[in-house]
Parts: structure tokens; sequence; C-alpha cells
């Protein structure tokens, strides 16, 4: 006597799956939509319960997905960014310091600070971020620093572009994300889950 196999999906996605094969015009399109969102909860279920047990297999896709989350809110807020208005204001004051406490020179961090001015419908304002990404580098890579000061946009008269938020104006960058910038953060938001797809189901 064969022994009975039991199936691992549950009803309620094979009853769909049969009304599906009816090829009802009507409903084909409801049915494949339902389809496709049980099969990403059942895939999600299952991935988690492989990180629960450990498995690499599980780990490796929550942070192939915590990576996408992250990367595709900021590519999102950088190309929102490339749409904020500028004005020019007045620079007051900028260098690389020191950040935090160190012993020795060699474990000291470093980071790029500013003060600028600028005024917007008549309010005056007062400045500190260079950029929405806070770069901390080792004493012998400052130069990278410097490099990111260097983009810092001057009019002839010595003022520097302030590009800020038309909704908060007290929120302003001196750097705003360039074409390279954005096209390097959407690389690094898909590349985890297209390596995760490949070493599990290419």
């Amino acid at each position: 006597m064969r022994p009975i196999r039991m199936n691992s999906k549950p009803w309620c996605f094979l009853h769909l799956k049969a009304l599906l094969g009816k090829q009802n015009p009507l409903t084909a399109p409801l049915i494949r939509a339902r389809l496709r969102a049980m099969g990403l909860i059942n895939f999600t279920q299952e991935m988690w319960q492989l990180v629960i047990n450990g498995q690499a297999k599980g780990v490796f896709f929550c942070f192939a997905l915590y990576i996408f989350i992250a990367c595709f809110y900021s590519l999102i807020f950088q190309i929102r960014m490339r749409c904020w208005p500028f004005v020019y204001g007045e620079l007051l004051e900028v260098e690389v310091d020191k950040f935090g406490a160190s012993i020795s020179t060699s474990d000291q961090d470093f980071v790029a600070r500013a003060l600028y001015r600028y005024k917007v419908s008549g309010v005056n304002y007062d400045g500190t971020r260079v950029s929405p990404w806070l770069m901390l580098v080792s004493y012998n890579l400052r130069f990278l620093l410097e490099k990111q000061m260097s983009y810092i946009q001057r009019s002839s008269d010595g003022k520097v572009k302030v590009f800020y938020n038309p909704n908060k104006p007290q929120k302003s960058f001196l750097i705003i994300a360039g074409k390279v910038g954005i096209v390097i953060t959407l690389l690094i938001c898909v590349l985890p889950l297209i390596l995760f797809y490949f070493k599990y189901h290419g």
C-alpha cells in the first residue's frame, strides 16, 4: 500500500490555483494577485523560520532585505533633495575636526564641520550640515573629507550655495547627492538581493 503524500501548500492556495485553471476572464487577475500575495507570505514565513534556526539562507535574506529598505529610503531622499531650492549664504567656518576622544592619533576619527548663515523669505538661519552623509575617517584618510568639502559650490563673491528643505527651511546642506551617488546607492540597494537570488535560486 502506497503511503499518502501530504501537500505542504494550504488548501485555499490549491483552491485558488484550481479556479485559475478554469481561465475565468473576470476573476483570473484577482486570483493571480492573491496567489502572488500568498506566495510572498509563505516565502517570508519560510525565511523567518530559517533565521530562527540559524540557517545561512535566512540570515542572508534578512541582511539583503535590510540593505534594500535602508538604501531605498536613502535613494528616495537623495532624489527629493535634488529638487530642493537653494540660496547663497555666508560660509563662516569649515574644517576637518576631531570626532570623539582617542588616546593616540592613529586611532582618532575625523569629521567635516561647517558653520554657515543663509536667509530664506527674510528669515536668517544658521546651518551646520555639510552633507547628508556623515563621513568618519581615520587620521590617514582625512584627505577624503577635504575632497568632500571641495564639492561645496562657491560664487564669484565668495558665498556658498545652501540647499534647503522648502517645508523646513532650517534644514539645509552644502552638498547634495549627485547622479553618480544616486547610481551607487541604487546598486548597493539591489545587489544583495541579486546575489541572494543567484546563490539560492539561480
